[in-house]
Formats: structure tokens, sequence, C-alpha cells
């Protein structure tokens, strides 16, 4: 079977950073206070914000301006992962991956088109957005991009994460526990036949775990991608059912890296999901043996950037000085309705500078 690296990799990130407090007081913002009921509500936001760092670990989350839309940080990501090899004609293949947008024509398509007036050298590439998947979106593209390198012989496929969670929150008081959670961010990789680029990969995983039970703890949808200045309806806005979100999202980070631990693979560095982490990614550490020290977090800058969050990670990574040639990294998604992917990958050598 062809051998699939990843060439390239890349992240945007939005300049405005958005504390604890600051997201408190966009939620009660505009919240009219009626009785001494809704006095208290307002109390115990700004109360709660201040708390939110000792309970999760989160310091700030960052958020893309109104002017800012999702096809222009798709395309200057692309543009990002392309610039090593400026190759544009060997671009078979774009998925992209956004919790936050939905509709058609698709940002994989958008991006196309865009970049096809700067580079007329691209074909007719496979497009494909993913998003029901929420925050497990990155690992299935990253899944269906190899798949088409190995079974299509494509010659390089870009899947790219594109979350603008910012305006799919509710800014209600009562949202507090899903809608300080969440930043924007933008990043991705660029797939690739054969050896070389910055890492391999060895093993890839993608499954579930849906039930009944669980098919409703989290939901929501998204901008309308062919209209993103428009404003994501409230009965779309995000949901989330914190505590059994937590336990159900920590049973399957430490079942899928018991998976490869009983397989014998070796785990230098764990990148996981960025969901909550002193609810879920350091108890996860230590119930499978993991030395938290070689868990890597963007959490408590970033927030949870949904199915952005893991290629921000990566992209951190392979700049690192610590990491090192010949050593592995696990990296594992878990989203809506707890949907689970995974790829198990070997460093290259990786650049030390952005």
């Amino acid at each position: 079977m062809r051998e699939v690296s990843i060439a390239s990799t890349a992240r945007i990130l939005p300049e405005a950073v958005i504390t604890n407090e600051e997201i408190g007081e966009r939620l009660i913002a505009n919240f009219e206070v009626k009785d001494s009921f809704d006095a208290d509500a307002v109390a115990q936001v700004r109360t709660r914000s201040q708390l939110i760092e000792k309970k999760t670990g989160l310091r700030a989350r960052r958020f893309f301006s109104p002017e800012t839309m999702p096809v222009d940080v798709g395309f200057d990501l692309l543009t990002k992962l392309m610039k090593p090899s400026g190759a544009w004609g060997t671009l078979d293949g774009l998925i992209v991956s956004s919790s936050s947008s939905h509709g058609f024509p698709g940002l994989s398509q958008q991006i196309i088109a865009r970049a096809k007036e700067l580079h007329p050298e691209i074909g007719n590439p496979f497009v494909l957005d993913v998003g029901s998947n929420a925050c497990t979106g990155f690992m299935y593209a990253l899944t269906i991009g190899a798949s088409l390198i190995k079974a299509m012989e494509y010659r390089r496929v870009a899947c790219i994460a594109i979350e603008f969670s910012s305006r799919c929150i509710s800014y209600e008081p009562q949202a507090f526990g899903t809608s300080t959670l969440f930043g924007d961010a933008t990043a991705g990789v660029l797939l690739q036949g054969g050896g070389g680029g910055v890492a391999t990969i060895n093993a890839l995983r993608a499954s579930s775990m849906i039930d009944v039970e669980q098919i409703n703890l989290i939901k929501g949808g998204g901008m309308d991608v062919a209209r993103p200045e428009l404003p994501v309806s409230e009965s779309a806005r995000w949901y989330m059912a914190g505590p059994p979100v937590a336990v159900g999202a920590t049973r399957i980070l430490v079942s899928e890296i018991q998976s490869y631990q009983r397989n014998g693979a070796k785990i230098d560095w764990l990148l996981p999901h960025q969901a909550n982490l002193t609810r879920i990614l350091i108890p996860a550490c230590k119930n499978t043996g993991i030395d938290p020290s070689r868990l890597r977090a963007s959490f408590a800058e970033t927030g949870n950037t949904s199915s952005a969050s893991i290629p921000i990670l990566l992209d951190e990574l392979v700049r690192l000085p610590e990491a090192e040639t010949g050593q592995t990294a696990l990296l594992i998604g878990f989203g809506a309705s707890f949907t689970l992917g995974s790829a198990l990958l070997t460093l290259n050598d990786v650049p030390v500078s952005e």
C-alpha cells in the first residue's frame, strides 16, 4: 500500500484575544435585567468568569473580526501549505472540515475557485466539506485524504479546518457552560504520496460510539456558507451538555490511547482534541500512564477550536525544538455524538521556525 506523509503544516490564529472576563461580559451585554433573579444571573456570570481558568485551564480564546470571512482565511491557509513546494498543479484534492459553516457552494469549492484565479495550473481537484462530526471533522478529513492518495494515487490532498465558533455560540447567561469554552482558528496539513515531509502516517482510525442516549448531547448549526455575513439563528446556536460530555469524552480518549498501547505503539507525544484541560485531557494522561509533559495543549490560550484544534497542535509540534526525528505523535479527535478519529505519526526532519 502506498505510503502517505505530511508535506507541510500551517495555522492561522485570530489577532483578537478574548479573556475570561471579557467573554463573560459579552454574554450579559444584551441581557435585559427585569428583576432580582435577572440581576442574580448577571452576578453569577461575572463570578463564574473568574473561575473558568481554575475549573478548565482556559485563560483566553481568540475571535476573528466581524469583517473576516471563512473563504479568506481558508485561502490564506492553503497558500501557506502550498508555499514550500509551490506546485499548485499537483493539488488533487481539498477537504475542509468546519463545524461553523454549512450549505453550498462549500468552502472547499469557494477556496478552489479563489485559488484558480491566481494559480490556473490547478486542475480539477476533488473537493469536500465535512461538518456533522464537529470536533472530529479534521480527523475524518485526514482519513479521507489519505485514502484518496493510497487508493486512487492522488498526488497531494490538503486537509484544512476552518472554525468561526464565535459566530455560532449563544451570547446569553444560560449558555455560559458552552459559550465560554470556544474560540476561532484555522489550521491544516498538506498530504502527499510517498515519504519525506514533516511526518509519515503509520496508522489511521475513524469510527464512532453513537447511541440514542448520546445523540443530542452536542448539537447546533453554523453560518450559511454562501452568506456568512448573516447571523446564525438562535435555534442553531451551539449546545453542549457539559458533565456527561466530559465523562464520555474522557472515556473515549482513554480507550483510544489504550488501544494503541495494547498494539505496542510507542507514544512520544499526545495531541488530543482540546476540549477541557483539567477535566478531560490531564485525567486521560493519568489513566493511561502518559507523562503530562508529553501532552501538547493549546487549550489555555485558544480554547476549544473544534476541528482546528489538532492541526494547530501538529503545526506547533513540528516546530518545537524538543521534537526529534523518529519520535511518534498520536492524534485523537472526538466530537459530536461521540464520533472518533485518530492517527499515529512518525516525525521526520521537522522545521524549527514559522
